[in-house]
């Protein structure tokens, strides 16, 4: 689907007291907010322009690249998602990638190919679903000694992309990354001594036999503890007895 319009300019004075913003509505029921190249659909989707009227024959604005996901992504909290760069891409060794971050999505590479970005992955450092539109602006391409046009951008190899991996890290959830942990726990673990020394002990080959000799297999001399208790008592009695009467 295709949307054409048409807007008027004039200049700031002939007739116009007052300039209220840079949004516009046409009958279509799209918003254009030119301040920021893009433009709102009637279902809340936000698409940026491709290029603006006078940058049709700019050459340097074209080869910057729009390196977003092709299509929308709706991330849980603290999930993430991945995808892969378009393979009609420019020639990646003369275009560097940048990237930006925005309040609950960072961006990370996961996979090179010769040096060059493959494979991309978003994720949800929030604890809400967050809807991201496609063809964001989130990584883009740019040529070898230019700059982005935009704010926030960095480099995959600098200290801030670093940071940002930390803290994706920290609040991502992966069951696979956390099953591998576990794997490599285990596989340390076997190779540490034991925190208590553990003596080895002769495997019992049999059960051992009570010798005949012993006073607990004669049955006079099995006793209930009640039984202990009063010959303990008569005992004492006997003692104390034989100690008054000497």
């Amino acid at each position: 689907m295709v949307y054409e319009f048409e807007m008027w300019v004039m200049a700031h004075g002939a007739g116009v007291d007052v300039v209220l913003g840079t949004d516009f509505m046409i009958p279509a029921g799209i918003r254009l907010d030119l301040f920021h190249v893009a433009a709102q659909l009637p279902n809340e989707i936000r698409i940026p322009l491709v290029k603006m009227k006078k940058m049709l024959d700019s050459e340097e604005y074209g080869s910057h690249v729009n390196a977003g996901p092709s299509e929308q992504l709706n991330i849980p909290g603290h999930e993430w998602r991945e995808y892969r760069l378009s393979k009609r891409q420019v020639a990646l060794e003369r275009h560097i990638l940048w990237v930006r971050r925005t309040e609950k999505i960072i961006l990370s590479v996961t996979k090179f190919r010769r040096g060059r970005p493959q494979r991309i992955k978003l994720t949800n450092v929030s604890d809400r679903a967050a809807y991201f539109p496609a063809h964001d602006d989130i990584a883009v391409l740019v040529p070898a000694g230019d700059l982005p046009r935009g704010d926030g951008y960095v480099r995959v190899d600098s200290k801030k992309y670093r940071d940002w991996q930390v803290l994706a890290y920290e609040c991502c959830r992966d069951r696979e990354l956390f099953q591998r942990e576990c794997e490599l726990y285990e596989r340390w673990l076997a190779t540490q001594p034991p925190s208590v020394e553990r003596p080895d002990y002769p495997e019992p080959q049999g059960l051992a036999t009570r010798p005949p000799q012993d006073s607990l297999e004669r049955p006079g001399d099995r006793l209930t503890c009640a039984e202990r208790w009063d010959k303990i008592m008569e005992e004492r009695a006997r003692a104390e007895a034989s100690q008054t009467s000497g």
